[in-house]
């Protein structure tokens, strides 16, 4: 069942605890849960990990998503122990996500170029392909095991890295199995890099199983994380492509910034009025 969910992100001034509390008073029913500080740099296990999943459920959450630490760890990273660094952890947070009975972890599939200091594009085409892939070898029996299903994110970087955008990621995912390899999209990542979330909808088709919705401004987009209906996005459109390639995974908001100052309590109330208008 596709659920309504607002991320913690949306809360990075504040303990994950606090998070899930106004997330919660604010009238989610899904939550995703941001895996690196201030909230989870770690995952959890043992006693620590079935309390948590207790206090998820304590406060209504019906369903969760995991965002793995993005920054630098990421699949295809064009080293070869900066690869193997991330693969380690990234399976820490695989486990972490099956465990916790999570419809997905989020991944970053290659890194922001502030992290890269060999420009040269044309070699980074092949090191990261070749990386993401011989990373999702080593993560897929690892999800297959666990239960769990890992969701490669487009991203807005403007640059001319390979395997950003759902075109790019799509003919990837296909060479895995469902069940443990699909996609979800930031409709501001989209936009952000000149990409319509509409046809990138389309391009991820029924490999799409998560979303991050989030509004940027129309001409001069920043990756802004507005409230969704604040800048430019075409929303009903957006929702149009959904429902036409009947999408079933959460409907999670990633709100973080505000066009007026408004506190990230008030963003998340924002949202919600947005999400039940659109009969979420």
């Amino acid at each position: 069942m596709s659920e309504t969910s607002y991320s913690t992100l949306g809360f990075s001034d504040r303990s994950l605890e606090a998070a899930l509390d106004v997330i919660a008073d604010t009238g989610f029913v899904g939550v995703e849960i941001l895996g690196q500080a201030p909230h989870l740099d770690e995952p959890l296990q043992g006693n620590a990990l079935k309390e948590f999943r207790g206090r998820l459920a304590d406060r209504g959450f019906n369903s969760w998503t995991v965002h793995a630490p993005a920054k630098r760890t990421v699949p295809g990273a064009p080293d070869e122990d900066w690869r193997q660094e991330s693969v380690a952890k990234l399976q820490r947070y695989v486990r972490f996500s099956g465990a916790l009975g999570s419809r997905g972890l989020i991944v970053h599939p290659v890194p922001n170029p502030i992290f890269v200091s060999d420009t040269q594009v044309g070699p980074l085409h092949e090191l990261m392909h070749d990386a993401l892939r011989r990373s999702l070898d080593e993560l897929v029996p690892v999800a297959a095991e666990v239960g769990t299903c890992i969701l490669l994110e487009n991203l807005p970087y403007h640059c001319d890295y390979p395997l950003l955008s759902m075109r790019e990621l799509r003919p990837l995912v296909d060479e895995y199995p469902a069940e443990q390899v699909a996609l979800i999209l930031d409709t501001g990542h989209a936009w952000t890099i000149g990409n319509d979330p509409v046809a990138e909808i389309h391009f991820a088709g029924t490999r799409l199983q998560g979303t991050h919705l989030q509004d940027v401004d129309a001409a001069t987009p920043n990756d802004d994380h507005w409230v969704p209906t604040h800048g430019g996005l075409d929303w009903d459109a957006i929702r149009g492509a959904l429902a036409e390639i009947d999408y079933t995974g959460n409907w999670t908001f990633e709100t973080v910034q505000g066009r007026h100052g408004e506190s990230p309590a008030e963003l998340a109330r924002m949202t919600r009025r947005v999400a039940t208008v659109w009969g979420r």
